[in-house]
């Protein structure tokens, strides 16, 4: 039986909360991340950095999904490591992907905090 639109959205709402609390815990880990990913889609990639850059972000990812798994970093520690499903042909554009979830991923954990400044 196919899953429900209701568990799909729960689903989604489980990975990016895995991915808050995984954020929470390993901060610098998250920055490398996103730093890695803009060093990648503002230039061109060559095929023998490839394994390198590829390896070290499955790396942080994997760290990232090591205490809360279940987190959209599965997902792309799966699918972007070059000995699993990783495909250098498909590098940047699963990268362009991961960076669209964490612009999502970020929206989420601001609408999750109730800040309110005092002035």
């Amino acid at each position: 039986m196919p899953p429900t639109m209701d568990d799909l959205k729960n689903r989604r709402r489980q990975s990016l909360e895995n991915a808050r609390k995984a954020i929470a815990d390993r901060p610098g880990e998250y920055r490398e991340v996103k730093r890695m990913l803009d060093r990648v889609l503002c230039r061109s990639v060559d095929i023998s950095e490839y394994y390198r850059i590829a390896r070290e972000l499955v790396g942080l990812l994997e760290a990232l999904n090591a205490a809360y798994p279940g987190s959209l970093f599965a997902y792309y520690y799966t699918h972007m490591h070059p000995d699993k499903k990783g495909d250098a042909r498909y590098f940047k554009v699963m990268c362009a992907d991961l960076r669209q979830q964490i612009k999502t991923l970020d929206q989420y954990r601001r609408q999750s905090h109730n800040l309110r400044l005092v002035q």
